[in-house]
């Protein structure tokens, strides 16, 4: 693979056929076999890593060398791929060159519609999910949708995956996946055939490495593919620049519910409002509780209080018995995450035997440059409806828990979302689609403007597709807004261009009576009467990013009587800033500022106390203080 530079970037240009010793200048290109047939080649500029005998239980990769060394803020790869209806399918793998090294072939990996390997991100290109009436497999495609499934892999886990929208099996189809680090983890694009399977999605976790390319591809038992790539090209961006380590909160750890507490409470200090983060991430586990864990489906929740009110902020589902992790993107309840502040998680019932959950809940403050030109901050969170909503009647259905609310909108307000989560319960509530729209009517001179309607149906028919899968128990099928063993995921409406800068507005939520078809039984009306539907709905307002300055992340744990830091006035809970005017990340970067103002009478640092800043002066020498990273 010849390597070259144009326009700052490190591009990779396949080989037309694999050699085992390449010319000079060249890159190899490494293919490898795992199991059976043939084996792939590389002929006419295309890699054929199946063979075309229908050979049964294949096993092949192609992978490159290293293209470029260090981490890159973003990637691309441009190729044309090639795969049949069958099974199994192949996957597109950016190896951790830490993890994998910066030359040879690609590691065994047992499922290539799986690609889950350390510190590396994959994408996984299905094309076997036979329909299946099994409760307890790891397909669960009862609906017979189309088995074209792009799946995201991040560091050993699936994250997300989907049913391509367009047909892309059969001929030759242009695929690109493109990603670009944010706070946080990372935003990938990835699409086939002309469409979009993910745009932007937020992958948790996902920090730039230094990464090579590999594809991999299998065939089954029970079916059998092709899988022909060509046309490939990778490109790296501008160096990453280097990251600082997140604030990290414990909240919960490995808490256990049973039928007599299905809650916990705890009171944590979360960082100032004014410190400057990107994003914050909630990360909630369920734990294997062996003989105390409960099999079921239960609601749960992490909330946190605001005064007396309790806000639900991630809702979630348990699992049939399977271990979860989540990672949750809660940055717009950011002006609840700061200052002293009460969480709960719940989780499991008051009657079930004697059985729970164990959880583990905890905080992720990921830094970011302080107002940056056009950045925005969310300021506040305005309850809209929160609680268990009663169907009650076909006259009624939901319609006297959705009162209608008035809102502010301060002339400093930039941009407006609303967040809404809904989970439908009883058979009819949890099995039944149900169409709403929430309507929003900006207010002039005390009368409501013209309404903007948002329409959605309350259903959710990719629960087979959870990463938490196989379970026990009824997983697989669609529901009315959750799936086993997942969190609840949100319904995000835009309002930015409707609102009016200092004005009020009108907001409605309009649910809509079930409507079942005549072709099917008809349930009764008394069952229909039970449903019920639990709702956690907020306008967030966001404003210009002022006024925020960058976090410390040295923790002050204790203080020497008559050290230097006493002496300058630090106490136990201060935060460390800076240091002689070196940002600080870690004690070892304390340890540098200070070897570095050897010889100087008096180093400046600055301190945080709480979101007051001090600017004192420190004698040279030890500081006398204990410190920790949060």
């Amino acid at each position: 693979m010849r390597r070259t530079l144009l326009l700052a970037l490190c591009i990779l240009v396949p080989l037309t056929a694999w050699a085992e010793e390449p010319a000079a200048g060249h890159e190899p290109a490494h293919l490898a076999q795992f199991a059976g047939g043939a084996g792939p080649v590389a002929a006419a500029g295309t890699y054929r890593l199946l063979d075309r005998t229908g050979t049964k239980k294949q096993s092949n990769a192609l992978a490159f060398d290293r293209g470029w060394r260090n981490a890159r803020e973003s990637a691309a790869l441009q190729c044309k791929l090639r795969v049949l209806a069958g099974g199994d399918g192949g996957a597109f793998l950016f190896l951790a060159t830490s993890e994998y090294g910066v030359r040879g072939p690609a590691p065994y990996v047992k499922s290539w519609v799986e690609p889950n390997l350390r510190s590396s991100f994959a994408v996984g290109i299905d094309v076997h999910n036979p329909p299946s009436k099994e409760q307890f497999t790891p397909w669960g495609n009862y609906q017979d949708l189309p088995q074209r499934e792009i799946s995201l892999h991040w560091d050993g886990r699936e994250i997300v995956k989907r049913v391509a929208p367009k047909e892309f099996r059969g001929d030759f189809a242009d695929v690109e996946i493109t990603w670009t680090h944010v706070a946080g983890g990372a935003e990938v694009t990835v699409g086939i055939a002309g469409a979009l399977v993910y745009d932007g999605y937020f992958v948790a976790g996902m920090q730039p490495y230094e990464t090579r390319l590999a594809i991999g591809a299998g065939t089954r038992v029970d079916a059998v593919t092709e899988f022909d790539v060509k046309d490939i090209r990778f490109t790296g961006g501008d160096l990453a620049a280097e990251r600082r380590p997140p604030l990290h909160v414990d909240v919960f750890r490995r808490v256990l519910t049973n039928n007599k507490q299905t809650a916990y409470e705890a009171e944590v200090q979360l960082p100032p409002a004014n410190w400057a983060f990107g994003r914050v991430l909630l990360t909630l586990d369920i734990h294997d509780a062996g003989k105390d864990w409960d099999e079921w489906d239960r609601n749960g929740e992490v909330s946190i209080f605001d005064g007396e009110t309790k806000l639900g902020i991630v809702p979630f589902i348990t699992s049939y018995r399977t271990e979860c992790h989540w990672v949750v993107d809660v940055t717009h309840f950011r002006p609840l995450l700061s200052g002293k502040r009460r969480f709960e998680v719940r989780a499991g019932t008051t009657f079930y035997k004697n059985r729970g959950y164990m959880m583990s809940v905890s905080l992720d403050f990921h830094h970011a440059v302080p107002g940056r030109q056009g950045s925005h901050i969310p300021y506040r969170v305005v309850p809209l409806w929160h609680g268990s909503a009663k169907y009650k009647s076909a006259e009624n259905h939901f319609k006297d828990f959705f009162m209608p609310q008035t809102v502010p909108f301060h002339e400093y307000t930039e941009r407006a979302r609303i967040w809404t989560t809904t989970t439908g319960h009883s058979q009819i509530g949890e099995f039944t689609p149900s169409k709403r729209s929430i309507v929003f009517h900006p207010v002039k001179g005390g009368k409501p403007e013209e309404a903007h309607a948002f329409e959605n149906t309350l259903w959710k028919t990719d629960v087979y597709l959870n990463p938490n899968r196989p379970q026990f128990g009824t997983w697989q099928y669609s529901r009315a807004g959750w799936a086993p063993g997942d969190v609840v995921r949100p319904w995000w409406i835009d309002l930015t261009q409707y609102f009016v800068y200092g004005k009020e507005a009108l907001v409605e939520y309009l649910p809509t009576p079930y409507e079942f078809s005549p072709e099917g039984p008809q349930p009764e009306q008394k069952e229909i009467n039970k449903a019920s539907h639990v709702v956690r709905s907020y306008l967030i307002l966001y404003r210009l990013a002022k006024g925020q300055v960058p976090a410390p992340v040295l923790w002050i744990m204790n203080v020497a009587a008559k050290s230097n830091a006493a002496k300058a006035g630090i106490k136990r809970g201060d935060y460390l800033a800076s240091y002689d005017g070196k940002l600080l990340n870690s004690v070892d970067d304390l340890r540098a500022a200070i070897q570095g103002a050897a010889g100087k009478d008096k180093i400046p640092v600055v301190v945080f106390r709480g979101a007051k800043r001090l600017d004192l002066e420190l004698a040279p020498g030890r500081m006398g203080v204990n410190l920790g990273n949060r």
